[in-house]
């Protein structure tokens, strides 16, 4: 009797709508921590590697007075920020090209994930994308070598465009109204922003305390319990659709102008955060001196305002025109950017890092917009035009490190982010375009959603006690 009831509640599981965002939220938590756990690792873990291979070489320079000075200065410095002098120029080129790897692997998975996803289904693809991100994991636990690391994170890549793309397209396919699948596509993006928010403090916190290993260890273990339980609540299949059930091409979807404007718009959006990954650390360890967590740490103002509001769209989103979101998210985007780089210490980063968070997390609301175009101007199959948008993010993170680290070697951290500020403000005028795209059509309210919400998370309650008491 056990057996079968325990039986009844993994089926109620596998046909909960709620379930869809649970599972494809935890994936692009993982996947957001892996991305993000790197940033206040690498900078450090690079000036200890330099640290440690010059140590002992600066007593032999020079000889007599000499000697005597520069060795006293060099204590001086080293007790007050040993790590300062450890920080070149090329740090940031070599971070930004590190940091790159896993986006641009991830540009050109896409396009094959996305015709994949449309062919066979969402099963495949996520489970694939599951195990790779957790041998990506391992990889990077246990790597030493610049090269091999930047091996490991071009393995990311691959399994983020897999469970980005076909976890998004899955749940664009399960919720098909207009303020429902809004608030579903937002909800599940909340995992990303949730792994954004906590990945650099988890990765600084843990590299501090345990060491760089445990830091990706803990994440393998986590995608290792992702793919138990997707083999335990989802029936792997291959559903193939029929040739005129395809959905429309990634190139063909590009054509059309509102789709093209929403897919730069998402580029050039995320592109602030991109390029504070790679320049932030780097920075702080050249301005401020910080500890190894307070590398993690200084990135709390971003994420924690991104997470607000992300789930802050999932609800009240619908209420004002996701056009004009975006236009304000550009623009707080532009006053961070410019504030930025007179912060001198910790404390001071909060400000503008909250205009950013804020910014970004208003410009992601655009997700479901590209749902509604598909359903009302292609065929209304996802993943392509999901592919799409995991290519915008991806492009962001490719080029911005790049940029980035090039450009701070050569001009410095305030330029890199007055450029980007530059940017975004020259950019935001396009956004208006999208006012022609009519998406403030529903007639369902936020109290449909609160009750949607409230009875689909009673039954999933319900299953986890009935779970437990069959134990």
């Amino acid at each position: 009797m056990g057996c079968s009831s325990c039986s009844e509640n993994i089926e109620a599981c596998r046909k909960s709508k709620t379930m869809v965002i649970a599972i494809v939220y935890v994936s692009l938590l993982i996947d957001s921590m892996l991305l993000t756990a790197v940033v206040p690792v690498l900078p450090e873990y690079f000036s200890q590697m330099h640290l440690n291979g010059t140590a002992g070489k600066t007593e032999t320079i020079l000889t007599g007075s000499q000697t005597h000075q520069v060795t006293t200065h060099t204590k001086t410095l080293s007790h007050r920020c040993p790590h300062r002098k450890a920080v070149s120029s090329q740090q940031s080129l070599y971070m930004g090209i590190l940091l790159s790897a896993k986006p641009l692997v991830q540009v050109l998975a896409n396009f094959a994930v996305g015709p994949i996803t449309e062919k066979i289904g969402f099963d495949v693809p996520l489970l694939a994308g599951y195990i790779v991100m957790a041998t990506s994991s391992l990889m990077f636990a246990f790597g030493k070598s610049f090269a091999f690391l930047l091996i490991s994170r071009a393995v990311q890549g691959i399994g983020s465009a897999a469970t980005a793309t076909a976890g998004l397209s899955w749940v664009a396919d399960t919720y098909t109204e207009k303020v429902e699948r809004g608030w579903a596509i937002a909800m599940s993006f909340g995992g990303l922003a949730l792994g954004v928010f906590i990945g650099p403090t988890y990765g600084s916190l843990i590299y501090q305390y345990v060491g760089k290993e445990y830091v990706f260890i803990i994440i393998a273990i986590m995608a290792t319990l992702l793919i138990v339980t997707q083999l335990t609540i989802r029936r792997i299949r291959i559903s193939k659709r029929e040739p005129d059930e395809m959905g429309t091409s990634i190139f063909t979807l590009l054509k059309d102008p509102y789709i093209l404007v929403i897919a730069i718009s998402l580029s050039v959006g995320t592109s602030t955060i991109s390029v504070l990954e790679t320049g932030q650390p780097t920075w702080m360890l050249k301005t401020m001196c910080p500890t190894k967590w307070e590398l993690g740490v200084a990135f709390l103002p971003i994420s924690g305002m991104y997470l607000i509001t992300t789930y802050s769209i999932a609800l009240w989103g619908h209420k004002v025109a996701r056009w004009i979101l975006c236009l304000v998210g550009f623009y707080l985007q532009v006053a961070g950017a410019v504030i930025y780089p007179f912060a001198r210490t910790v404390p001071e980063v909060i400000g503008p890092g909250c205009l950013v968070g804020i910014g970004i997390g208003l410009i992601d609301g655009l997700l479901p917009v590209l749902a509604f175009l598909v359903d009302t101007r292609h065929k209304p199959v996802y993943g392509s035009v999901y592919a799409i948008a995991d290519i915008s993010f991806s492009l962001s993170f490719t080029l911005g490190p790049l940029i980035s680290g090039a450009v701070m070697a050569k001009v410095g951290f305030k330029w890199v982010m007055w450029g980007i500020g530059i940017v975004l403000f020259v950019y935001a005028p396009i956004i208006s375009l999208l006012k022609k795209v009519n998406v403030k059509d529903e007639e369902n309210t936020v109290r449909y959603i609160r009750f949607y919400l409230k009875k689909d998370f009673q039954t999933l309650i319900q299953l986890c006690i009935w779970s437990i008491h069959d134990l």
